[in-house]
């Protein structure tokens, strides 16, 4: 622990105790000798200019604070390692989000990467030694997920052209409920005015959108959890089937570690696995289901082992 991470945990003691604490019990609780603990009290004192007053009554240190007042460090409230922690996560965040938040983050990191330096700390390192690699992520455009951000704070309603998979054109009216980064991509949860009901539409599709001044709908969170999480995947609504899947032994250990749906259920036959989880429209989830190849079967319902049986003899007709 280096000597910034000293006064910081130093800090937090003061801050959550309110009675007079002990030299005994900092120096345990700053694993030092009570002679640093003590120097340490004063330098908090006198050169951080801490509101410290010592107790000859109860034999401790206290912050002597009025009612309403606060004690903060400068430029010091985090330790090394959480800085270490958060430059991490924004190396992570900065990578995925593919400029849509850098200049608010470029602030944030500028200050932490300084804290960092004083602690003899390089930032730019974690950039070598995290790697980040999306699977099908689509382009997203920052103006236009700024907008649906924007209105999703402010409880606005969005006006947009959108363009669904199929590459049919709409325009719509949504009051934006929820953002979601689902599978590399972006996704808005929302009240469609055009077909009166929730929807689910992908950031990366919406060509042209703007920030209406009506204010959105409010959709109660019990509502929306029923819609959204019922479902298998990304496909909102209530659930309407029952997949029962068999896994093969070669997989059946990943799978069974594996959460598929907040709401299924497994147990083993055998060396098998077998998984039961809700869905309402079967395409995403048939994907997930081929990915598997011979090591899994469908067992029930009749109709998504047959839909997954003829997509297995499409692909079989290019080889």
């Amino acid at each position: 622990m280096d000597k910034f991470d000293r006064f910081q945990q130093l800090h937090r003691i003061f801050k959550s105790h309110k009675r007079p604490v002990a030299i005994t019990k900092i120096s345990e609780k700053l694993e030092c000798t009570e002679g640093n603990a003590k120097r340490l009290v004063h330098q908090l004192r006198d050169y951080w200019q801490a509101p410290l007053e010592y107790s000859g009554e109860q034999k401790g240190w206290y912050y002597n604070l009025k009612q309403g007042e606060k004690f903060e460090l400068p430029g010091l409230w985090l330790t090394a390692d959480e800085l270490q922690s958060l430059i991490a996560l924004l190396n992570v965040l900065r990578t995925m989000n593919q400029g849509l938040v850098s200049e608010e983050l470029g602030v944030v990191e500028q200050s932490i990467e300084k804290l960092l330096a004083a602690r003899g700390i390089a930032a730019a390192e974690f950039g070598q030694c995290i790697k980040y690699l999306p699977l099908a992520k689509r382009q997203t455009q920052p103006a236009i997920f700024n907008t649906v951000a924007d209105a999703l704070i402010h409880r606005k309603q969005l006006h947009m052209v959108y363009r669904d998979y199929k590459n049919r054109q709409t325009t719509r009216t949504l009051s934006p409920q929820t953002l979601v980064y689902y599978r590399e991509n972006w996704q808005l949860d929302a009240w469609c005015h055009l077909r009166q009901g929730l929807r689910t539409f992908s950031i990366s599709r919406i060509e042209v959108i703007e920030k209406r001044k009506g204010k959105a709908k409010n959709i109660p969170q019990q509502q929306l959890s029923q819609h959204f999480a019922s479902s298998y995947g990304i496909f909102a609504g209530k659930a309407k089937y029952a997949a029962k899947l068999r896994f093969y032994p070669e997989v059946a250990r990943e799978i069974a570690s594996q959460q598929w749906h907040p709401q299924q259920t497994g147990e083993w036959e055998g060396k098998n696995y077998l998984l039961t989880l809700p869905y309402s429209q079967d395409a995403e989830l048939v994907m997930d289901i081929l990915r598997y190849g011979n090591n899994v079967e469908v067992l029930e319902p009749t109709a998504l082992r047959k839909r997954v049986r003829d997509k297995l003899a499409a692909a079989l007709r290019f080889y």
